[in-house]
């Protein structure tokens, strides 16, 4: 029964995001359900007063002010190392809550499924269509090119991918790679296990690489397809001057470490035709605008990336 869930650790991390990090807030506040939680914000040396607003706003939160801008990955490790509770979920304060005890229906997903060591959710835009990256499968060399072929798109279920496509993955949970940090609930004794979020990846790449390691240690990690957040993709990295293609260096360097630097040139040219397929197929629907001209700049960010190991 729900009064008998134990209570959650709940981490923010926020970098000049003071309005995000309020309706963030707010919709846990509306929708966490009966479930009891702790709040910890870690600000990453916002220059746009988040800290401060924080603990002005929202003073049940513990707060730790950061001096420097430490990425992501350091940040959230330190929110779990000062949590309380053994369930923990990192939520960035780009999302919302949308759904009815969200909170509380992820902590029962992991308290009926002991065996669940990491769990997310599905993630939507705003109009509530899917975001594709919200958990994805070992990025193994059959994934690469099903992904890259479309073979994904055809036959969700036959063909594990990359990415994890909308509808293939089944209640209570399905078993994947890997989840995305926008949303995950751990167990803070899996993280004892496995290690935290890996320090070196200061932005992306950080969740494929922190999933991928749970599996390969035995420790489950689990996507809950009937649970849905809102994820304004981006909101946090606006201002960082981070090129558009930055998620690819991560995913790059992810795969090239994950294979010990193995099959290399099959994932870059793989990768490349793939995006190449998909602008073409934007072009020939008629739809040569913004979708188009993002799959044509990865597919030659990707035909121009060097190896993560070269000079």
């Amino acid at each position: 029964m729900s009064e008998h869930l134990p209570a959650v650790s709940v981490v923010i991390v926020t970098w000049n995001c003071a309005a995000l990090v309020d309706a963030c807030m707010r919709s846990l506040q509306q929708h966490a359900g009966v479930v009891e939680y702790e709040v910890i914000v870690v600000d990453n040396a916002s220059a746009d007063g988040t800290a401060a607003h924080v603990a002005k706003t929202w003073p049940a939160a513990r707060l730790i002010a950061n001096g420097e801008n430490t990425g992501f990955a350091r940040a959230s490790n330190q929110g779990i190392a000062a949590a309380r509770h053994e369930l923990v979920c990192l939520l960035n304060p780009d999302t919302e809550l949308i759904e009815a005890d969200t909170l509380q229906r992820m902590v029962q997903r992991m308290t009926d499924h002991p065996d669940i060591a990491m769990s997310g959710v599905r993630l939507v835009f705003a109009d509530r269509s899917h975001q594709v990256g919200d958990g994805g499968h070992l990025p193994s060399v059959a994934a690469v090119l099903a992904h890259a072929t479309l073979l994904t798109r055809l036959s969700p279920r036959r063909f594990r991918g990359l990415f994890l496509q909308d509808g293939c993955a089944r209640p209570p949970f399905e078993a994947v790679g890997w989840v995305c940090g926008a949303c995950t609930l751990v167990r803070k004794s899996a993280v004892a296990r496995a290690g935290g979020l890996d320090e070196s990846y200061f932005m992306y790449g950080e969740d494929i690489e922190w999933g991928c390691r749970f599996n390969r240690l035995g420790e489950r990690v689990a996507y809950l397809p009937d649970i849905t957040i809102v994820h304004h993709q981006g909101g946090t990295q606006k201002n960082t001057g981070l090129p558009p293609t930055r998620w690819i260096d991560g995913m790059a360097r992810m795969f090239h470490d994950h294979h010990d630097g193995r099959h290399w040139t099959l994932f870059r040219y793989a990768l490349a035709a793939g995006f190449g397929l998909r602008a073409l197929l934007y072009a020939l629907r008629g739809d040569s605008g913004s979708r188009g001209a993002e799959m044509r700049a990865y597919a030659r960010h990707m035909f121009a990336l060097k190896r993560p190991d070269s000079p």
